[in-house]
């Protein structure tokens, strides 16, 4: 799976590879406020004042924060986690190289400080001083090292391969040529360099992956690694203390932690069905929760005025899907029709109920590459442009059936849906009356997720499809829109090639300079809008019910609630 990219199903939100250690920042993000953080002697008093348990049953969970999950798989290990629920619980228990502010910068970590040679290809870190694992070993570079030879095992069934396949050595490495990386050098005791095989920009956040402790995750095989991953140890913020399979996870603060102890004493992440967490919210039952967005789930949240909801645009987008290999759909004319002659304004309006906007571009407005809206064609319903387009493309209805034709082939499409959630079901039925009137009969192949996914990108057995993408901080596109992703099993399931969009996704990728990088990809955007791969469909918003008895978190698109753990306080009572 490519870095940058995943894929977006219902309301899970899975990983985006690329930023493993990171999280989800705001749109205008605003600096946020750090409270005092305890020594390792003082214990935080609940504070004084009209605090009632009657008023916010929340209070009386004491100075634990409770978080409502809807699974956990028990892939508490960093270079083995495959969901987004796991890597909560990953991203508190350990800590990588770098992580991320909140405007999607790379910032220190586990890491004080990096320089990256002048060539681009080798990258030398520096541990920060007096860090620890939680059994009170000290953190060194050979357990960097260790973690990073780990990915690069032979027998390494992990979803993060990639972040070590371009390192000096691995090849070999992994072809039992040799015992060692020549790539990875461990300098002394704190200081660790990667030698890369070429430039690549987007290399720093291969090393936001947690560093684990050689010592303790030291394996003869690899199942007895794998045995390891549901009791984690790491040297981050929070320590792992239980996980019942089924029903939650409890992790208590790490007081030894290198950048100081937290305010708070502990995190519960609980299993609690969707359908019940927003209610479960406002009885004061939980903390915190990210339900689908709607004005029902919104509603309810606040209607006990225990509860407060944050809401930001995210960093991702549904879409449909074209077959660009079908001859029906390989002339540009033909998708730009179809996206006049779909009135998506309405349907997300309908859809989500104001929390979602039309989206014309791969890039979300939350990204520094996302161009000015002015430079993008905002496809605005009109049927009346949708039928010059298609007559001009030579699409006539020529037995006055209703269907418009060209070659002796009738301008008839099958929309392949997944049916595990409601929108793309009613995207089609919209979407069949709409292209109706402009001479296009649409059906529907309905499916499960699992099954779609499987014709679509395994298969390439379709005309159209509809899914989402949830995407990293990096707005590099490869992976979906390249020519190498054209295969079998890849990404670039429409067959989608541009001579200069390649010729982009490649300059991208080797240009160090933010700002240069920008106008790159606000070209591609330019060029997207105008061919349409896709036709784009949504930005969805996200909301999060957070009890107000919770101080000191801002939640956004490039950092998720584990993020914010370091400032924030809890108002309780004993």
């Amino acid at each position: 799976m490519n870095k940058s990219l995943v894929l977006l199903l219902a309301l899970v939100i899975v990983l985006s590879m690329g930023v493993m250690g990171c999280g989800n920042g705001d749109i205008t993000p605003s600096d946020t406020q750090t409270p005092a953080a305890t020594t390792d002697s003082e214990t935080p008093e609940a504070p004084t004042g009209s605090l009632n348990v009657d008023d916010n049953a929340a209070l009386a969970r004491g100075n634990i924060l409770t978080v409502s999950t809807t699974s956990l798989n028990g892939q508490f290990n960093p270079v083995m986690t495959d969901n987004l629920y796991d890597t909560w619980v990953v991203n508190l228990v350990f800590e990588g190289l770098i992580t991320n502010d909140a405007k999607g910068n790379p910032i220190p970590a586990a890491a004080a400080d990096w320089e990256i040679s002048e060539d681009k290809r080798v990258y030398t870190f520096h541990l920060a001083d007096g860090m620890t694992f939680h059994d009170g070993e000290p953190v060194t570079a050979q357990d960097v090292a260790f973690t990073y030879y780990t990915m690069a095992d032979p027998n390494y069934d992990g979803p993060f391969s990639y972040a070590v396949a371009d390192i000096v050595g691995v090849d070999a490495y992994q072809k039992y040529e040799t015992d060692a990386i020549t790539g990875i050098k461990v300098i002394d005791e704190s200081t660790i360099s990667f030698e890369i095989t070429s430039p690549n920009v987007q290399k720093i956040w291969d090393f936001s992956y947690g560093i684990m402790p050689e010592h303790v995750y030291r394996y003869d095989n690899w199942e007895t690694f794998k045995a390891m991953v549901s009791n984690p140890i790491g040297s981050g913020i929070m320590k792992f203390d239980a996980f019942k399979i089924g029903d939650y996870v409890q992790l208590s603060a790490n007081e030894k932690y290198f950048k100081g102890s937290t305010a708070i004493d502990g995190v519960i992440i609980k299993i609690q069905p969707i359908e019940t967490a927003t209610a479960a919210l406002a009885a004061g039952g939980i903390d915190l929760v990210n339900p689908s967005a709607s004005l029902d789930n919104y509603d309810m949240m606040i209607s006990t005025g225990i509860a407060n909801v944050q809401e930001f645009t995210g960093n991702g987008y549904n879409y449909i899907g074209f077959n660009l290999r079908s001859p029906k759909l390989s002339d540009k004319r033909v998708r730009q029709a179809l996206a006049y002659g779909l009135n998506r304004k309405v349907f997300i309006e309908n859809q989500w109920e104001g929390f979602a906007s039309v989206c014309n571009a791969p890039i979300s407005p939350v990204s520094w590459a996302y161009p000015d809206p002015s430079l993008l064609n905002d496809y605005a319903y009109d049927p009346a442009k949708a039928q010059v387009l298609l007559d001009e493309a030579g699409w006539i209805d020529t037995d006055g059936d209703g269907i418009r034709e060209k070659d002796g082939i009738k301008l008839s499409l099958v929309w392949t849906a997944y049916n595990d959630v409601d929108w793309p079901m009613n995207f089609v039925a919209m979407a069949q009356e709409n292209w109706k009137t402009i001479g296009v009969e649409l059906e529907a192949d309905l499916m499960g997720f699992t099954a779609a996914s499987e014709k679509v990108f395994n298969q390439q057995d379709f005309e159209l499809w509809s899914m989402g993408w949830s995407l990293a901080i990096d707005p590099d596109p490869t992976g979906v829109f390249d020519k190498a992703s054209d295969v079998l099993g890849g990404y670039n399931a429409g067959g989608y090639s541009n001579a200069r969009a390649e010729e982009i996704f490649k300059e991208g990728n080797t240009e160090y300079d933010q700002a240069t990088r920008a106008e790159l990809y606000q070209e591609w955007a330019i060029i997207a809008n105008d061919e349409l791969p896709y036709l784009f469909n949504a930005y969805r918003n996200e909301i999060w019910g957070v009890n107000k008895r919770v101080k000191g978190m801002k939640l956004g698109p490039y950092y998720d609630w584990t993020y914010t753990i370091k400032d924030m306080t809890l108002d309780f009572v004993q």
